[in-house]
This record gives structure tokens, C-alpha cells and sequence, in this order.
């Protein structure tokens, strides 16, 4: 049996209450029912359905990995939350071919015993509400919901759940509390993600993601996290402007009737989710707080399928090798193919002050010109350490791939 109907978790439980991302580890499991993991979510490597990251990204995984892996969540008391969140489906969604395909999806992850669903785009939620009503469906970030008129949208159209454009509007505290003012549905924060501030590539990046989710035989780089993660390098104080939540102050957003928080990533080691949970269950965590944002750079190498690199690069795209080399070289720098002994990058726990949020209340973000704020610069001089001989190392990379991309020079043609 599905451990619903109780559905998501309430506007004002006692208790904060998490959604966490999968690696669809068995071990994992048992560890996570000591902490409040309301949902565990993910998806299928490929379904038809375009999704929220590129497939080469994706955690192996079988139908019956899932069957199996759906029953051991559920014997302790934990949901799934199947992903459907793709920005774009490539105008495939009036087809009745694509939308046959999403019925049989839907009716398979149903005998499994999902009953969660997470949806970026108004159609599929409609869809879904009117065809299969036993599914409970939240909406994702990539629907980009930052204001009360967004938010009342989206409840009206059948929403039971939905996810805040956290990336923006974290430290936004007028606009959240308009928001939970505005709608009864319960309204999800995502906690330790190191997204740039009012992303001005997020659209691009959803937008690539969508279709690089899929088997298109097309080439996918992925230019935004190459060029964000290359600004934090150049600009460090980028992690500090980054709309994170710390473990410290989740009650802060608990008082304002917040009281769901995403953590992400997908696919990283069991041992960093359960750091991520712990931290954030204990509402504290001394150290590098980088160990709780970054999605690569661990000390244990992150699952993938096997000729991981010939099967979603070389072979099916006829790419050069010699020419590809760079670029799964910058990765392996920075601990994205391959494990590092230690994070070169530092963010000290302790040295952000206490009442970091205070800071925020009278400031409008989104209005303000950083350069002559100059807060989030204050902090991080005294909190980021970056090792220098890497950042030399991996910007000097970073100049060589951009004169690739700019050139065309991955390709053999």
C-alpha cells in the first residue's frame, strides 16, 4: 500500500519536514527514517517525458530498481516524488502519441505505488488532474512562481503543492510572506542550492535542460554551470549571494508558515545526503558550507552508468576525443567525473555572523546594485577561502573551453 492519502505535508506542522533527492541507494534509506524526510524524488534516466536534467546526468536505474526502491521508502514511512518537471517539451504535448505515453507512464508509477508527482508546466498539471486524480502534483521551480499572483494560479489550477523560484526570492521576506498569505497549498523552499542570485541564464538553463533530459543525439554543454561556476571562482562573494538557506535559520522561514525544504542533489553520494539531512534536521552544521551546496567535488565518486563517458559523448555524438579532452578534463578538476581528497573551495560556517538575515530585511536585492552594497562582499571576505593554485588552474581551463565552444572545435567536422 502507497503511504498516502495524507498527501503533502501541511501549511503549520510542529516539525520542518524535507524533501530530498535520490540516488536510489537501499542502504541510504533506513538512515534517512531517524530524520523528518517527508519525500525522497526523482525520476527514470529516460521516459519520454522531458525532465529537469540532462540524461547523462541521470542515476542508472530499472523499472524494477524503482519498484523496489518506491516499497522500501514506503516501509518507513517515506514518499516518492516522481519528476515530470521538464520546462519544454518540444511542442510534443499536443500530440495524442506523447500524451498516450504519459498515461502509460502515469499508470505504471500508479501500480507502484507513487502517488507524488512534480510538474513545471500548466498543461501536464491539467492533464494529470483530469485523467488521474489520485495524484497528488507539485509544482517545481522551473515554474518560476515568485509572486502571490503566480502562486493563486497555479492553486486554482489544482495544485497541491508548490515549489518557490527559490533561487530569487529566499531572502525576499516582504514577497514570502505575501506569498504564504496568498495561497492554503503548502509552499516548498529549496534550501542549499548555490544558483547565482537572480540568474539572469535561468531560462536558457531549464530550456537546455528539457532537452538535453532526452535522447536527441544532440550535443549538450552545459554552458550555464560552466559560466556560473566560473564567475564564483572569479567572484567568491557569489556564495554568499547565492539565496541559500542555513541549517540555523530555518525557523526564521518556520515563522513565517515555511515549513518544507528541498535539499538537493541528485545522484551524489550517500554519505552527502545524509550530511545535508543531518545538518539541516540538527539546524546547524560547523564547517565548510560548500559541503552541504555543491553538487560535485566529493571524496567518493558519484554512480553512472558503465562507458559512462563513450556512451553520452563520443560514440553517439562522433565527437573527438582529443578535442572533448579539455572539457572532461575542467570536470575531473573540479571533482565532477572524479572524486578530490578535499574541497578547494571554503565557505566557514562560523565566521558568517550570526544574524547574517538581519541584514536582509531592509535591503531589496533584486533593486540594489552589489557594488555599492557591498554586504554579501563583507561577509565573504571574512568566510570564502579558495585554494589558489586551483583557482589558477581551472580558470586557465575555463579560457581553453570557452575558445572551444566559441569555435566549434568539439567536434570532429
Amino acid at each position: 500500500m502507497p503511504i498516502e492519502p495524507t498527501g503533502f505535508a501541511q501549511a503549520n506542522p510542529t516539525q520542518a519536514k524535507f524533501s530530498l533527492a535520490a540516488n536510489y541507494d537501499p542502504k541510504l534509506v533506513p538512515l534517512l527514517a531517524a530524520y523528518p524526510i517527508d519525500e525522497v524524488y526523482g525520476k527514470f534516466p529516460a521516459d519520454g517525458i522531458n525532465g529537469g536534467r540532462p540524461r547523462y546526468l541521470a542515476t542508472p536505474l530499472s523499472e524494477a530498481d524503482l519498484r523496489c526502491y518506491v516499497n522500501l521508502l514506503d516501509s518507513h514511512g517515506i514518499a516518492f516524488n516522481y519528476l515530470l518537471n521538464g520546462s519544454c517539451f518540444g511542442n510534443r504535448e499536443w500530440s495524442k502519441s506523447w500524451q498516450k505515453r504519459v498515461s502509460s507512464l502515469l499508470e505504471k508509477l500508479g501500480d507502484m505505488g507513487v502517488r507524488r508527482l512534480t510538474v513545471s508546466t500548466p498543461f501536464l498539471l491539467e492533464l494529470i488532474k483530469r485523467r488521474f486524480p489520485e495524484f497528488r502534483v507539485r509544482v517545481g521551480i522551473y515554474a518560476q512562481v515568485d509572486t502571490p499572483r503566480r502562486a493563486r494560479f497555479w492553486e486554482d489550477l489544482g495544485a497541491d503543492a508548490i515549489t518557490l523560484e527559490s533561487f530569487s526570492i529566499n531572502r525576499d521576506f516582504s514577497r514570502l510572506d505575501a506569498i504564504r498569505q496568498s495561497v492554503k497549498c503548502d509552499l516548498q523552499l529549496i534550501a542549499n542550492h548555490v544558483c547565482l542570485m537572480n540568474c539572469p541564464m535561468q531560462s536558457y538553463h531549464q530550456s537546455g535542460f528539457a532537452h538535453a533530459s532526452e535522447n536527441s543525439g544532440n550535443l549538450f554543454i552545459d554552458y550555464c554551470l560552466l559560466r556560473c561556476s566560473r564567475l564564483r571562482l572569479a567572484d567568491p562573494s557569489q556564495f554568499i549571494k547565492s539565496a541559500w538557506i542555513r541549517p540555523e535559520d530555518l525557523g526564521v522561514y518556520e515563522a513565517m508558515g515555511y515549513t518544507t525544504f528541498k535539499l538537493l542533489e541528485r545522484g551524489i553520494p550517500s554519505s552527502e545526503l545524509l550530511r545535508r539531512v543531518k545538518a539541516y534536521s540538527e539546524r546547524r552544521y560547523d564547517g565548510n558550507l560548500a559541503d552541504l551546496l555543491l553538487s560535485y567535488g566529493f571524496k567518493e565518486p558519484i554512480r553512472k552508468e558503465s562507458h559512462w563517458t563513450l556512451r553520452h559523448f563520443w560514440k553517439p555524438l562522433q565527437l573527438n576525443p582529443l578535442r572533448t579532452k579539455p572539457l572532461l578534463d575542467l570536470a575531473s578538476m573540479q571533482g565532477m567525473l572524479t572524486p578530490l581528497e578535499q574541497n578547494p573551495i571554503f565557505v566557514d560556517t562560523r565566521k558568517i555572523p550570526e544574524d547574517f538575515l538581519d541584514g536582509f530585511h531592509n535591503r531589496d536585492c533584486a533593486s540594489l546594485d552589489c557594488q555599492t552594497c557591498g554586504y554579501c562582499e563583507g561577509i565573504a571576505k571574512q568566510a570564502v577561502s579558495v585554494d589558489p593554485e586551483y583557482r589558477t588552474k581551472v580558470l586557465s581551463q575555463y579560457a581553453k573551453i570557452d575558445e572551444l565552444m566559441e569555435t566549434g572545435g568539439l567536434w570532429n567536422v
